[in-house]
């Protein structure tokens, strides 16, 4: 394509107006597109020819961008009969992500949104239990990991090591319990202030007694289930002060040597700190 002056015609133009003509043709002749401008305060050619030039480029543009369309890009170059012609923003196909299986496009298919990141958080807590034995309590500690499932649901394993608090019998307690818990935050910013976790667990262990250094020691197994409710207290960076209840019943009831049969419920109470990690 060139773009090819017209010259003007003096006789229509009034004292004082500067116009210019400026014809677009292809190689074969055929007219594109014409402009004439007038500007009737004009004091010099340049500003004329320097608008001309910038008709002449929008107008080569669009013709660019037309050529363009079976590549994939989809233009409107529009005209007006009293201003320059306007090329409309193109409209890109953008293409979604393969499918994972065959590796190939699906145009309807939205593009996945990045996955949330799951919360784990660390702690310890220290307890005092009751109902494990058929008098006196336990106490020890039992470290933990929460690890975030779904949105506000959270799962819970921990391990419990007790000693007896009262008795001149010296027994301990080894076990385990796994919670599945429905998270509640409470009504402020994510992350500032307190929030609930209401669980249900099931839980097992070992208890033994030894009388003495000497004497053989005896041993029985405990297993039991029930509801769990802890408050989380968030501080800062991510560490948390937590308060924790449970109670339950006991399936294994066996009778330690020397002991009666453990009571059908037990409870117990925990205090212990947390750690988010990032």
């Amino acid at each position: 394509m060139s773009v090819a002056p017209a010259p003007a015609n003096a006789s229509t133009r009034s004292q004082g107006t500067k116009s210019a003509e400026a014809v677009i043709v292809d190689d074969a002749g055929t007219i594109v597109a014409q402009r004439t401008l007038n500007d009737r305060n004009a004091r010099a050619c340049l500003p004329l020819a320097r608008a001309v030039g910038a008709w002449a480029s929008l107008v080569l543009d669009a013709e660019l961008v037309r050529a363009k369309d079976e590549d994939g890009t989809l233009t409107t170059p529009t005209a007006d009969d009293d201003g320059p012609p306007t090329v409309k923003a193109p409209m890109r196909l953008v293409p979604t992500h393969p499918d994972a299986d065959t590796g190939s496009s699906s145009g309807d298919a939205p593009l996945p949104s990045p996955k949330a990141q799951r919360a784990l958080e660390i702690g310890s807590m220290v307890y005092v239990r009751n109902g494990v034995l058929a008098s006196g309590g336990m106490a020890g500690i039992s470290p933990f990991v929460a690890v975030e499932l779904a949105d506000a649901w959270v799962l819970r394993p921990s391990l419990a090591f007790g000693r007896s608090t009262e008795g001149a019998v010296g027994m301990s307690h080894v076990g385990g319990r796994a919670d599945l818990c429905r998270r509640i935050p409470g009504n402020y910013t994510e992350r500032r202030g307190i929030e609930a976790d209401l669980c249900a667990g099931f839980e097992g262990g070992i208890l033994t007694s030894q009388t003495s250094p000497t004497a053989p020691g005896d041993s029985v197994g405990r297993a039991g289930f029930g509801p769990a409710v802890t408050l989380r207290g968030e501080l800062a960076g991510g560490v948390a002060l937590e308060v924790r209840g449970l109670v339950g019943a006991n399936f294994i009831q066996a009778a330690l040597r020397g002991q009666g049969e453990a009571p059908l419920v037990f409870a117990a109470a925990e205090l212990g700190i947390s750690v988010r990690l990032p």
